[in-house]
């Protein structure tokens, strides 16, 4: 932008690089443009005519702007005022109010709806619709099956407390049944009057179910995931079936067990062995099945997600559809443990008597003999409190899990902090503009580039800062084989394990931040078509530029100046300083086979400026700097260029003698660097993952090549990982530096420029990599930014994944009740069925409070036991079912994969709100009532 122009805006030079956004009109139509930066003419002769922005016409400057987009109004095009090139029109759709059948519709109807405007219109369209609304439909099924998975969780938990309410009820009619049997009751109509009282029973439950659902989920969706959801519930007449069919299957459950039973069920408990030798045969036939199903469909679901594995509910078409595998196993693991629970327990409980009978007291003899006389009764309490236990501490799980998995994938995709990708601003210029941000001293540069293995699969070279890396690059270390990552990554800097420190680098190190680099040359040329000359720049993180090359005279001497401005995209860019220059890339031709002396280029003088247009101040370079050359690129000579000593007392730096030859009319090329302390690296250490090793059939000590940039780098391979941050699981790790080392001093090519930044947190609550990702959004976006927190409250806050992470806290509290409910209802069963055994102990003397502790004592045991159990056989199946359960939006497995964690003080407060309410029942379950005479004095049965 003229300076005119500034001046009348108010604006300095200065006040850029921001970004300066400017309104006027152009050809009648409204303009704005986006100023970001001001040059001044390399040529003071030159005129650059550019439009003013506030006068609407062509002005002569010697300063241009460097401007961003312009946003015209579309009376432009149509009045003739701009030349139109092509035009493009964004079609948004509103899907706020899209169902998933009609996202299914649309999804289908692009593609042809797409075809139709190509062939009728002649309009190119591109679109990423399918795959957003395929996406949707994928997370919509990972979902539903979530929820599906909780919803049978839950089930069998409430079949379990049903049971066990139907169970005692049955018990305590038995008597009146077989009363009614011995004066003429048929089983049809015992079983028709057992099913009424069901019925009474149910009937309220399904009536007020479906009526106060909508306010529940309401209030439930005001807390947790679902508070950040807009949760609309809809009316639907479905919920009024679902509420019969439920109430129908609780009258099922609550009626079966007593007719199954018949009227003569206490006759036949009495025929002894043979009874109980059917009844456990089909009990342990029944633990069979279910453990088999629960293997298999563990077994079933752990191959999911692997390499060549289908995603869990993936069809033959290709479609996803709830698996009933998924939903199915866990559940199918909770009955399974269960029941291997209740084979054990009968065990347990002969072993518990015969050892509290050695004791002396009344309250552990008591127990145990009540617990050995009769262990079904404790059976049920104990089974559900196991099954309610260990059901909410797979929900805890789950959630963990998740969650966890969340954040390990953020932690990933960002290497632990602030992850910068994709900038379309010089790589130069990407280093100072980064290094000037919150951190900078700690950023990373990473060098990435993909490849294929020979079996045809994409892997990943990393080149970046090993020793950075090993300091400050979280992994978490199952996916680095137990290894520290300064272990890993330190020999990639040193190149052997046993070096204290690395080579260090040559190069003649530049002085303050140079914008212009001055090399006075001499050249004597014999036989050359063209010859040029760039420099080759290292800054402060390691990273190798090169300049844009300058044309050599024919002969005699000359100043080549190399401006940084345009290499570092200035004023936006600078370079990363200190810089060092790392080598002088030759460029040439020949006319033919010419066997003189060869041309010869003398480096007189080198010296900077930290301006484009002042003088340059003279470097300082050693006097015993030894140089050397590459091996020449390209139709190579017939002699390799080679560096001339230079005389004693001589001012030159540096005298190079070269050689055309037939052949080289496409130019060859050469570097010449300074002579480093130690040689170059013959083959440069590189850690591999597993995946990458296997496709290439090599193992860790062993040396591949591998291509890059067309030059081919002989790796040596010093250690083997699972993954790598970042890259994944088929990727190949190398140090910046030594790579660097190897193409220019071995290869003669000049290093690939860094592709992103790392900037990894200290900790948890680092605040720097945030502050350093406000900074760069302060101006105009020009790259990616990932950062931590961000990726992490997104996969957090995943609308799709609000439901099932509710579910799952909802199953918990689920747990608690119908433990409560089972529990307590279990207690008072059996307080009045030990009612007369209290008062004959009462009445032979023994206090009451020794019964009451007694009966706390044994129902305590029996919680502890329980809640013990349910804890161990919970925590066992999270471990087995989690990583395997929780799925991304897209129904695959996350990477990294799901690791658990169980949060201890969460899980001792689950176990705790389960077992709470128990307790309490257990502590009021001792002797009730005064009137011993009472409960002594035998009532007839009428």
């Amino acid at each position: 932008m003229p300076r005119a122009a500034l001046a009348r805006l108010g604006l300095a030079e200065s006040a850029l690089p921001a970004p300066v956004r400017l309104d006027d009109r152009f050809g009648g139509a409204p303009l704005t443009v986006l100023v970001t930066g001001v040059y001044r003419a390399t040529d003071p002769d030159a005129a650059y005519w550019r439009l003013d922005p506030l006068g609407g016409r062509e002005v002569q400057a010697d300063t241009f702007a460097i401007y961003g987009p312009l946003l015209v109004d579309d009376s432009a095009f149509t009045t003739g005022g701009l030349l139109q090139n092509h035009r493009q029109t964004l079609l948004t759709p509103d899907l706020r109010t899209v169902r998933a059948a009609e996202a299914e519709a649309v999804r289908t109807a692009i593609d042809p709806a797409s075809a139709t405007l190509e062939r009728a219109g002649s309009l190119r369209t591109a679109t990423e619709l399918p795959t957003l609304l395929a996406e949707l439909s994928a997370g919509t099924v990972v979902a539903r099956s979530t929820l599906l998975m909780g919803a049978l969780q839950l089930a069998v938990l409430s079949t379990a407390a049903l049971l066990l309410v139907s169970h005692i009820l049955t018990v305590r009619q038995e008597p009146e049944r077989v009363l009614l049997t011995a004066r003429g009751a048929s089983r049809r109509r015992l079983g028709a009057l057992t099913a009424a009282e069901s019925l009474l029973l149910a009937l309220p439950a399904a009536v007020l179910a479906p009526l106060l659902t909508p306010p529940l989920l309401r209030l439930f969706g005001r807390f947790g995931p679902l508070g950040r959801v807009h949760l609309e519930i809809p009316d639907t007449w479905l919920v009024w079936p679902v509420a019969a069919g439920c109430a129908l299957a609780c009258v099922l459950l609550t009626t079966l067990p007593s007719v199954l039973r018949g009227a003569s069920a206490a006759v036949l408990r009495r025929v002894g062995s043979r009874q109980a030798l059917v009844t456990g045969a089909a009990r342990s036939g029944v633990d069979l099945a279910v453990m088999v199903l629960a293997v298999l469909g563990y077994q079933q679901l752990s191959q999911y997600g692997g390499t060549d594995a289908p995603a869990p509910g993936a069809s033959a078409g290709g479609g996803l559809g709830v698996d009933p595998v998924l939903v199915a196993a866990p559940a199918l693991a909770l009955c399974g443990g269960t029941l291997l629970v209740l084979r054990l327990l009968p065990f347990a409980a002969r072993a518990g008597g015969r050892l509290a009978a050695r004791g002396r007291s009344l309250g552990p003899a008591l127990f145990g003999w009540q617990l050995a006389r009769r262990p079904g009764r404790a059976t049920g309490p104990v089974l559900l409190l196991v099954l309610a236990v260990a059901s909410g501490i797979l929900a805890l799980g789950q959630h963990a899990g998740w969650s966890a998995s969340q954040r390990d994938q953020a932690d990933f995709a960002t290497a632990g902090g602030l992850r910068i990708s994709g900038s379309s601003m010089s790589p130069m210029g990407q280093g100072g503009r980064y290094a000037a941000l919150p951190g900078g001293d700690r950023l990373i540069p990473v060098v990435r580039r993909e490849q294929k293995l020979p079996d045809g699969k994409p892997a990943d070279l990393v080149a970046l800062d090993a020793l950075k890396t090993g300091e400050r690059v979280p992994l978490r270390a199952d996916l680095r084989g137990g290894h520290g990552m300064s272990e890993l990554f330190t020999p990639l800097a040193t190149g052997d394990p046993g070096t204290a420190a690395a080579p260090a680098s040559p190069g003649v190190a530049l002085p303050g931040s140079p914008r212009r680099i001055d090399l006075d040359v001499s050249v004597r040329s014999s036989a050359m078509s063209w010859a040029a000359v760039s420099l080759l720049l290292r800054d402060r993180f390691g990273a190798t530029y090169g300049t844009p090359s300058v044309t050599l005279p024919p002969g005699g001497d000359t100043t080549l100046p190399f401006l940084l401005d345009a290499l570092t995209g200035a004023p936006v860019g600078s370079a990363a300083t200190p810089l060092t220059l790392a080598g002088i890339r030759l460029s040439y031709a020949g006319d033919g086979d010419q066997p003189g002396d060869g041309s010869e280029l003398t480096v007189r003088r080198i010296a900077v400026s930290d301006t484009a247009e002042g003088a340059a101040t003279g470097v300082t370079v050693p006097a015993d700097a030894g140089w050397r050359t590459s091996l020449p690129q390209g139709n190579g000579p017939r002699r390799v260029p080679e560096p001339i000593p230079v005389p004693a007392g001589s001012t030159d730096l540096l005298r190079l003698r070269y050689w055309g030859g037939f052949g080289t009319l496409q130019g060859t090329n050469t570097v010449v660097f300074p002579a480093p302390a130690a040689p170059a690296p013959t083959a440069v250490p590189a850690v591999a993952t597993t995946r990458y090793l296997r496709s290439l059939g090599a193992a860790v000590g062993d040396t591949v090549p591998v291509a890059l940039d067309g030059a081919a780098v002989q790796v040596r391979i010093t250690a083997s990982v699972d993954s790598l941050p970042v890259a994944g699981r088929s990727a190949l790790a190398v140090d910046l530096h030594v790579l660097g080392r190897f193409l220019l001093e071995s290869v003669g090519q000049q290093p690939p420029s860094p592709t992103e930044w790392w900037l990894p947190a200290d900790s948890a609550a680092d605040p720097v990599p945030a502050r350093a990702a406000d900074k760069l959004r302060e101006g105009a976006r020009i790259e990616r930014v990932q950062l931590r927190e961000e990726i992490t409250e997104r996969l957090l806050d995943d609308p799709l994944s609000a439901g099932p992470q509710s579910a799952l806290a909802a199953l918990a509290a689920a747990c608690a009740v119908l433990a409560a409910i089972g529990f307590a209802t279990s207690t008072a069963a059996e307080r009045r069925v030990r009612g007369r055994e209290f008062s004959v102990l009462l009445a032979l003397g023994t206090p009451r409070r020794s019964l009451a502790l007694a009966s706390a004592a044994e129902g305590g045991v029996l919680i502890a036991i329980g809640s013990a159990v349910g804890t161990g056989l919970g925590i066992a199946l999270v471990h087995l079912m989690a990583p395997l359960v929780v799925l991304t939006p897209a129904a695959g497995r996350p990477f990294p994969p799901v690791q658990v964690d169980m949060p201890f003080w969460q899980t001792v407060l689950t176990v705790a709100a389960i077992a709470a309410v128990p307790l309490l029942s257990a502590a009021l379950s001792g002797p009730r009532g005064r009137d011993i005479a009472a409960r002594l004095r035998p009532v007839e049965e009428m």
